[in-house]
């Protein structure tokens, strides 16, 4: 009764996994994007060189934190 317990719940984890993703691999993503858009928005000269990189230094220390 308890190994069949426990295959339901791996199943049950590995397909919840499956379709949301793990929680890192998300933080990582949203990561990613954030600074994609703040490389873009100075490609397109929305904002200079400065804003840029306190933006970058920004994201990448949330992202060390976390």
């Amino acid at each position: 009764m308890l190994g069949l317990l426990l295959i339901v719940f791996c199943v049950g984890a590995f397909f919840h996994y499956h379709r949301n993703g793990c929680y890192f691999q998300q933080t990582v993503n949203n990561h990613q994007d954030a600074l994609g858009i703040v490389r873009e928005r100075y490609a397109r000269g929305e904002i200079n060189s400065e804003e840029f990189n306190e933006r970058r230094r920004a994201l990448e220390e949330g992202a060390i934190k976390k």
